[in-house]
């Protein structure tokens, strides 16, 4: 399988054009098509007898979102122009709030480029960041970039592996980018018990997926003392990996879908590319 819509959330950030480029180098990879989405926030649809003054305020204010919105259009243009000229590509306007936007839009793409999160508290706040919603929402793999444009295809990726549905699910929805890569590294998590072989289930039962597939796999593995995202980004480091591929892990909270520590501290703090699945 090749990806072929490759969606990029577009923002008035600074780094949106090295967004949409990043987006624009793996499409041009995969032969795939680039949908940019910009989101205004909620809708501010004219209300009837609110007064002159409130309706004027409303219209200006949904006037100036839009205006944004064609901002971020003419970046989407002018980068797709300048580094991926004939890269298919379309914008989509829509105004509603961010999170739910590019859930939508993601569920009929492949892949879903986002900035990563801000890092900010550890303490998780009421209601989940715009890439939180995406990825337990979308049903389709996330995929955090950093600020600086850098290649996300052919170089070292990584894969943290504790054998569990959410990770399986990542490896496959990275598998265009494994078949691609010049080494791919599994990261086996486990705990303080032992520290199984390289040839021990369930990473083994990884590596023959993987060589199925033509990918041959090396393997590190680490034990879980301490934060598991701490050793993860340790053994990311070591490695000089290029990209780490990871199950996206949620926990429902007074009926509000919210990521765990370790996902948290992955999108927040991961120095490369992170693919997520959930």
């Amino acid at each position: 399988m090749d990806y072929r819509t490759v969606l990029v959330a577009l923002g008035a950030d600074p780094d949106c054009a090295s967004r949409v480029r990043m987006a624009a180098d793996l499409a041009a990879s995969f032969g795939a098509h680039v949908t940019g989405v910009s989101a205004t926030g909620l809708r501010l649809d004219p209300v009837r007898g609110v007064g002159d003054d409130v309706a004027r305020h409303m219209a200006a204010s949904r006037g100036r979102l839009l205006s944004q919105a064609t901002l971020q259009g003419e970046i989407l243009h002018s980068t797709m122009a300048a580094h991926a000229p004939g890269v298919p590509f379309s914008h989509r306007v829509v105004e509603e709030e961010t999170g739910w936007v590019l859930a939508q839009e993601a569920r009929v793409a492949d892949l879903a480029v986002m900035a990563r999160p801000v890092a900010t508290q550890e303490v998780p706040s009421l209601g989940a960041g715009a890439a939180e919603y995406v990825l337990l929402n979308a049903g389709r793999p996330v995929l955090l970039v950093p600020q600086a444009f850098r290649r996300l295809h052919g170089g070292h990726m990584a894969i943290a592996w504790d054998g569990q549905r959410e990770a399986a699910r990542a490896v496959a929805d990275a598998m265009p980018l494994l078949l691609r890569a010049s080494h791919v590294t599994i990261i086996g998590v486990w705990d303080d018990r032992g520290e199984p072989r390289a040839d021990s289930e369930p990473v083994a039962g990884l590596r023959h997926y993987l060589q199925r597939h033509g990918i041959v796999a090396g393997v590190r593995n680490v034990q879980q003392a301490g934060p598991v995202a701490a050793r993860l980004l340790d053994a990311v480091g070591a490695l000089g990996a290029d990209m780490l591929v990871a199950g996206g892990y949620g926990h429902s909270r007074m009926r509000e879908l919210i990521m765990g520590g370790t996902t948290r501290t992955l999108m927040h703090h991961a120095p490369v590319p992170l693919l997520l699945s959930h």
